[in-house]
């Protein structure tokens, strides 16, 4: 619902800007959708989406600055207005997500059988630049309460060519986006849309169900109808809590009267400034030159007259700067507790790390994120589904390949007290009860424990074989040294013997000659 706020009284204004707490989930009293009744259940469920549509609307506006403060009118004793905006809403988004969604979903394998198809799964998620996608998808739940993501294959494949990533991930707006979910037990998703303005046809609808696709006119008119390949609803909707609320949406009362603390600030100060000068005892022309002097110069001179007194006095409001101060602390405190969004006290002596964490509001802001993306992974395990099926039918991975293979897990925190995970994770090993992969969850030094129990176990394997080699190799450099030294001491015998003979046989010829002189 796109409307000119510049075309609408102030009243209307502010009337048009009050929401509905919580998106609306549509959903309608049908099993199944196709071509005879597609048209009733759009009309249906345009009426829900409209609402919902109105709701992101303002909570877009406010998100960007477009708030509440900015349509008051001027009081009539003053054409003192001040409108300041103090925009909470972006930096509670920003910190949120960037805390949340910080690092990259990361795929990670159940089943070690499947290590393959997961790792060109991730690969291919990541070369399409699925982070971004997701990133800002969890940036609308996060200031509407939903968003959207559509799951296509890529426009570049054709009978001669499947690209390196045939699959295309697509955020789209919650204010053109719906999904209608029948009644039935588990409220199954019957059909998607998505709505495409036109600069000379009007809206047209783009719609989705398990079976079929279709494009509707404006008068909600088949205009074309295809057979849905993939077998499944490419658009999935992210919620971003059970009741379908952002992040700051139960805050926005407390920002508004933010804004209206600072606005009001400024207007007594600007009111101090422009404050009345009242002058007892005397009398001015309006046009009179002495009147145009005090304006100019700033600066009143009186004469006492005989039998009365003169008297000049400023007429202003004073500032209680104590009291503004302590209502501002209250609802930045109030603001803090309602979004789980840390506060910035410094430390006081004594406290340890996770002291400081649980004051600062660390420990909430955590729950915060856990809470999230818990719903985030829901949502992401069924467009994974349909990634999955889209890439089976390419061959890029094996039919077996399923969703339930992959666990999604969102980096956060990893490196944050290493040196205590690392003792935690000795100290479970040492204990000879527990698995190594047990020892590593509970440590909670990865989120890839099934990778790196097995790239451990194949380096423990390579450590123990070049063991084996290494001490092969010393026994044979050992024996041969003993062989050595065996055959030096049979050398040396012979040797000797060689030498005994030659003297004897010296000797028996010496006495020969003696015999014959």
């Amino acid at each position: 619902m796109n409307y000119d706020t510049n075309s609408i009284p102030l009243i209307d204004k502010f009337y048009e800007r009050k929401i509905n707490y919580g998106r609306r989930k549509i959903i309608l009293d049908y099993e199944k959708v196709d071509r005879n009744n597609i048209k009733e259940v759009v009309e249906k469920a345009l009426v829900f989406h409209k609402r919902n549509q109105h709701d992101c609307e303002y909570l877009i506006k406010y998100f960007l600055g477009d708030q509440d403060i900015l349509y008051r009118n001027a009081p009539e004793t003053s054409n003192i207005n001040n409108q300041v905006v103090v925009n909470y809403a972006y930096p509670i988004t920003r910190e949120i997500v960037g805390y949340t969604f910080g690092n990259p979903i990361e795929y990670i394998q159940r089943d070690v059988g499947k290590k393959n198809d997961i790792e060109t799964l991730s690969d291919i998620y990541h070369d399409l630049g699925s982070y971004n996608v997701d990133k800002d998808t969890a940036t609308y739940c996060s200031i509407c309460g939903v968003g959207y993501q559509i799951t296509l294959p890529s426009s570049e494949i054709s009978e001669d060519n499947v690209p390196e990533v045939p699959i295309t991930v697509t955020n789209l707006d919650p204010r053109n986006t719906f999904c209608v979910y029948s009644n039935m037990i588990g409220n199954p998703l019957i059909l998607s849309g998505h709505i495409i303005h036109t600069d000379n046809d009007g809206d047209r609808y783009l719609c989705y169900t398990d079976e079929e696709s279709f494009i509707l006119n404006d008068s909600l008119d088949i205009v074309k109808e295809e057979t849905n390949l993939i077998e499944k609803n490419p658009i999935t909707e992210f919620e971003n809590s059970v009741f379908r609320t952002g992040d700051w949406e139960q805050a926005i009362s407390v920002m508004n009267a933010s804004n209206l603390v600072a606005s009001d600030s400024l207007n007594d100060i600007e009111g101090t400034i422009r404050s009345l000068l009242v002058v007892l005892g005397a009398e001015f022309e309006d046009n009179s030159e002495g009147l145009q002097n005090i304006k100019k110069n700033r600066l009143l001179t009186l004469v006492h007259p005989q039998g009365g007194n003169v008297d000049a006095k400023f007429i202003s409001p004073q500032v209680d700067s104590s009291s503004i101060n302590n209502i501002r602390e209250y609802l930045e405190q109030a603001r803090n507790v309602i979004t789980g969004i840390p506060d910035r006290q410094t430390a006081s002596g004594g406290d340890t790390g996770t002291a400081v964490l649980n004051r600062n509001g660390w420990t909430d802001i955590e729950i915060v994120a856990k809470l999230k993306e818990l719903f985030f992974k829901k949502a992401k395990q069924i467009q994974l589904g349909v990634g999955i099926k889209i890439l089976q039918m390419l061959g890029k991975v094996s039919k077996e390949l399923s969703p339930l293979n992959v666990e999604l897990a969102i980096g956060r925190n990893t490196l944050d007290n290493l040196q205590t995970k690392t003792q935690a994770f000795s100290t479970l090993v040492a204990t000879g009860e527990l698995a190594t992969i047990d020892a590593l969850e509970m440590s909670g030094l990865t989120n890839r424990v099934n990778e790196v129990v097995e790239r451990g176990e194949k380096a423990k394997e390579e450590r123990e074989e070049h063991q084996i080699e290494y001490q092969k190799k010393q026994q044979e450099a050992f024996g041969t040294d003993n062989q050595n030294q065996n055959q030096q001491p049979v050398a040396r015998g012979a040797n000797n013997q060689e030498k005994k003979k030659t003297e004897d046989s010296k000797s028996k010829k010496g006495n020969n000659s003696d015999k014959k002189e």
